[in-house]
């Protein structure tokens, strides 16, 4: 199999393809939810209508093709008020998984932008979804996290400095300094279930390392698989989660919560802001993308990894 060839479509081109594009599109979305039971993504219900409204808009789609012209990868970029572009729809045919499309897709964006002077790319992401750890591979540094307003997920605003280096290793975490009055879960699985371990005032990487040390030797070992937190909460919000917490699971420690079932059979792991509106998820990691070590957060991505 040949490998597909990365460019940016003209305006015209972008128009004739609509129709593919939203088909890839949908199909690249459908069920690709690494943890069941989230709302459809956006992207499974996506229309050539909705695609035709974006590109009159100015909206850019650059492709990965095949030999035989078909889309095997595609992004939009669409330019903001701030001089910035942002980069959403990534979207890649699951026939073509794992030959890091969606990479170098970003790779000629950022090219692009670099050589035309476009000081800032970003996106956002849905934490439930685990994406923003993959683009933060890719170098984009986390720098907000917020709640959707039409469901119950929580989202990540990414963004990365073309040309800059970055550690391909951190965690989408927004490097901000803790409130006293920030309630956070930490989040533990392993083979006897999935613990749920409370935490308040402390950084999202410290109730990381709290789920994965604390846990009671009854629960065996674990690997830290995500973080929520309620930001600014009020002072009876400490007890109000941990009284929600002990309806649905089993108390075995101060503030540790053990669900005896699989992460993805655990409803407010899958989707926290069912336990309480106000607690959003900041960081989720994919099933096999748990870190072995401790976890670490992008300062201003100026050292690492350099892009090619």
């Amino acid at each position: 199999m040949s490998e597909p060839r990365i460019r940016r479509l003209s305006p015209a081109e972008a128009a004739s393809r609509a129709g593919r594009i939203a088909e890839l599109t949908r199909l690249a979305y459908t069920g690709s939810d690494p943890l069941p039971g989230l709302p459809v993504p956006d992207g499974a219900r996506e229309s050539e209508d909705a695609v035709r409204r974006q590109l009159a808009r100015g909206t850019g789609i650059w492709v990965a093709e095949t030999t035989g012209g078909r889309p095997a990868a595609a992004l939009r970029v669409s330019a903001d008020g701030a001089g910035g572009w942002e980069v959403h729809r990534v979207c890649v045919d699951p026939g073509h998984h794992g030959r890091g499309l969606a990479r170098r897709l970003v790779e000629a964006v950022e090219a692009a932008a670099l050589a035309e002077g476009v000081p800032r790319l970003w996106l956002n992401a849905v934490v439930e979804r685990c994406l923003p750890g993959v683009y933060t591979r890719m170098g984009f540094r986390a720098v907000r996290h917020w709640s959707a307003d039409d469901k119950p997920l929580s989202e990540t605003t990414l963004e990365r400095v073309p040309g800059t280096p970055y550690d391909p290793s951190a965690l989408p975490l927004a490097d901000r300094a803790p409130a006293p009055s920030d309630l956070l879960v930490g989040w533990l699985a392993g083979p006897a279930g999935v613990l749920a371990v409370l935490g308040t005032g402390i950084r999202p990487e410290e109730a990381l390392h709290r789920a994965r040390h604390g846990a009671p030797a009854s629960f065996g070992p674990g690997v830290a698989v995500g973080v929520d937190l309620w930001q600014d909460a009020p002072a009876d919000g400490h007890r109000l989660l941990a009284d929600r917490l002990a309806g649905l699971a089993r108390p075995v420690a101060p503030a540790a919560y053990h669900f005896a079932a699989p992460r993805e059979r655990v409803g407010v792991h899958v989707q926290p802001r069912t336990l309480h509106p106000h607690l959003r998820a900041v960081l989720r990691l994919a099933p096999g993308r748990e870190p072995a070590g401790a976890p670490t957060i992008p300062a201003r991505n100026t050292a690492g990894v350099r892009p090619r």
